[in-house]
């Protein structure tokens, strides 16, 4: 029997929700995790900023990966010289979330435990976007900067320069959920008169300025549709039916062993002969992947894999 307590809303726990703007080029999404967190971090044990962190870390890959035109994966990368040694979460197939990160606690926690930046250390984040694999599409990688205090400034930044799309992202944290709220100002028609045009720049700021006013505990508790209609009631929005999202690692007895190969023969029958039976844990599930002395003969006496791994494991 599990021990969680009920979601307040049950109906928009673990989705994601489209949103447009009937008279003006303007899109959003809204999501809230709740479930799917707690399994992906089941067994870990982060300081709260930490969990904090990586909690819209994995809110803003499902947005990211909801606009996707591919069923790959978006991965949000971190990797630093501080506290925070690396961190990652990943939406795969614009659905299935897993993530982790890992500290370094030798290493003093920030003096301000609200800074991204501080918690890296001269770190980097990084946004990746990876085709699935029978795809003939290239993976991109895009550094997003660390200019600001949080992630959803930053990402601000990143989705400015990189999309040319004016985005304003909102993430507030829950007890037991993360919310995210993303709004983007899309390109006008080829069409548009300047008059079209400059209404759309109002409208725009409008709905910024209409956006800024919502607080963390609105966005953590109320539903999208009641949010949207008391944040824009001037500005009817069109939402679309839910996408839901759950936690699902991509481990497997074949990457397993592929971990393993890449250990030269004689340290794994070392290692082999010094515990009785080899293990590989999945950092991001806990699966343990046991090898005895047959498993190891077989995996030893087995042709190289002809493919090597993605980036992502």
């Amino acid at each position: 029997m599990s021990d969680r307590a009920p979601p307040t809303d049950h109906t928009h726990a673990d989705c994601l929700h489209r949103f447009s703007f009937e008279h003006t080029p303007v899109r959003g999404q809204w999501v809230r995790l709740r479930d799917s967190i707690a399994d992906a971090e089941a067994g870990k044990t982060y300081p709260t900023p930490v969990k904090r962190l990586l909690n819209q870390m994995f809110a803003a890959v499902a947005m990211f990966a909801d606009n996707l035109k591919f069923e790959g994966a978006v991965a949000l990368q971190s990797k630093g010289n501080g506290a925070l040694i690396r961190s990652l979460a990943e939406c795969r197939e614009q659905k299935y979330l897993r993530g982790i990160a890992h500290l370094d606690e030798a290493l003093a926690r920030p003096a301000n435990e609200n800074n991204l930046a501080d918690w890296l250390n001269n770190g980097q984040l990084a946004l990746s976007l990876i085709p699935p694999a029978d795809s003939q599409q290239a993976p991109y990688q895009g550094m997003v900067p660390l200019e600001m205090a949080s992630l959803s400034e930053n990402l601000e930044v990143y989705l400015r320069d990189s999309e040319q799309l004016p985005s304003r992202l909102y993430l507030a944290d829950g007890p037991n959920s993360v919310t995210g709220l993303l709004l983007q100002r899309l390109p006008s028609s080829d069409l548009a008169s300047e008059i079209d045009l400059g209404q759309a720049d109002d409208d725009w700021q409008s709905i910024v300025t209409l956006a800024d006013t919502v607080t963390d505990r609105e966005l953590t508790t109320l539903p999208p549709t009641d949010m949207l209609s008391r944040l824009f009631a001037e500005y009817p929005c069109r939402i679309f039916p839910a996408r839901h999202l759950t936690f699902r690692c991509t481990c497997s007895r074949s990457k397993s062993d592929r971990t393993l190969r890449v250990l030269p023969d004689e340290d794994l029958l070392a290692l082999l002969e010094e515990l009785g039976q080899v293990e590989v844990d999945c950092e991001f599930c806990g699966t343990r992947y046991s090898y005895d002395r047959v498993d190891i003969g077989q995996l030893l006496s087995a042709p190289p894999h002809p493919h090597g791994d993605s980036n992502l494991h």
